[in-house]
Parts: C-alpha cells; structure tokens; sequence
C-alpha cells in the first residue's frame, strides 16, 4: 500500500486541500529519499520522511539532524530488504 497525500493529511492532522500540493510535493520527494536510502519505499519510512519535510521547514543544518535520528530505520529498512531478496 503506498502512502497517499490523504494518508499523510491524516497523519498530520490536516484538514482541507490548501496545503494539497505542497503534501504531493514533498510525498514524492520523501519517497524517492527512501528508496535511494534503503532500496524500497517502505510506507512508515516514506510517511516519517514527508512529515519531516513538511513539519521542519526550516535550514538544512536542522532538516539534517533530523534524517541523521533515522538513519538506525534506514539502516535496519535496508539490511531487512536485502536480506529478503537472498
């Protein structure tokens, strides 16, 4: 199941479409970080991703702490995805 711009709506308590654009945006921008970090698009990676971009609009030293406390998901996402294609 991939993760929709409803999903992620929900997930950050957003009602209403205004911000509809920016959510695809930064959905499809979360999905492509995933898959070149772990060579899947895991849907709680890609939703944890896009709730960055959206939740810490701010410079790229704080966006990069922020992906640096994922990097034990992403590191466990790709060792799980490489050990199932043995």
């Amino acid at each position: 199941m991939a993760v929709s711009v409803d999903m992620l709506k929900e997930h950050l308590r957003i009602d209403g479409s205004m911000e509809d654009a920016m959510l695809s945006f930064y959905l499809e921008t979360a999905k492509k970080y995933v898959k070149n970090a772990t060579g899947t698009e895991a849907d709680h990676l890609v939703l944890i991703v896009a709730s960055i971009f959206y939740e810490y609009r701010v410079s790229e030293e704080e966006m990069g702490k922020a992906f640096n406390a994922l990097t034990p998901f992403f590191v466990q996402e790709a060792m799980t995805n490489g050990a199932a294609t043995d």
